[in-house]
């Protein structure tokens, strides 16, 4: 069903992603960013989810940055222009022009919208009257007022490990090669790896020294 214009991505979709960012019920969905909030969409429905804890430790992964750099998936001046085609079946992640990943995605519902009822209304009302604070938290609907909870930092810390194992010796040996012709984003990837390794040399210092 995917066509030739989208480019799979040399990464498998996180297999916990789906849930991190509250997609059900869909094969597919994109990601990208649009109105100043990270934001997934299945070609019905649509929401916002956890920049800090889930969509910037994805895109800026350097298992995944090098290979995004040339799209713009969207920022807080631009609209998006590519988006990120997720396949919950296969396991596989694509990248593409915006709009035709959206036309895409109206594909997989049937052309036959369901009547929405009074019912179904009242009951979404009272869905989200009763979300907590802490779900809340988790789908990232109130990131702006301070950090995410414990539960959410722990799943994007399963979620940088399983992209870590992605990266191999030939993607670090791409990176330095355009780090030293001066590309920002594999300057930038290559710092963040190389604080990430600091801190975890500290921590392994004071678990021995306790």
């Amino acid at each position: 069903m995917i066509g030739t214009h989208f480019i799979e991505l040399p990464v498998p979709m996180p297999p916990m992603l789906p849930e991190m960012v509250g997609v059900s019920n869909s094969q597919y969905f994109a990601l990208y960013y649009q109105g100043s909030k990270a934001t997934w969409s299945n070609g019905r429905a649509m929401a916002t989810f956890s920049y800090y804890a889930v969509y910037a430790p994805l895109i800026e992964h350097m298992a995944l940055a090098i290979h995004l750099e040339p799209y713009n998936l969207g920022s807080d001046d631009e609209m998006p222009e590519h988006a990120i085609l997720c396949d919950t079946v296969s396991h596989k992640m694509y990248v593409g022009a915006y709009k035709k990943i959206d036309y895409f995605l109206l594909q997989q519902h049937p052309k036959e919208s369901p009547t929405f009822s009074e019912q179904e209304f009242e009951e979404a009302v009272k869905a989200v009257e009763n979300m907590t604070l802490e779900q809340m938290q988790k789908l990232g609907m109130f990131e702006m007022f301070g950090n995410t909870n414990p539960q959410a930092r722990q799943a994007t810390v399963e979620l940088v490990q399983w992209l870590d194992q992605q990266i191999t010796e030939e993607l670090i040996q791409q990176y330095i090669q355009l780090a030293n012709r001066g590309n920002w984003t594999a300057i930038m990837a290559l710092d963040t790896l190389k604080r990430r390794i600091s801190e975890g040399k500290k921590q392994q210092q004071q678990l021995e020294n306790n």
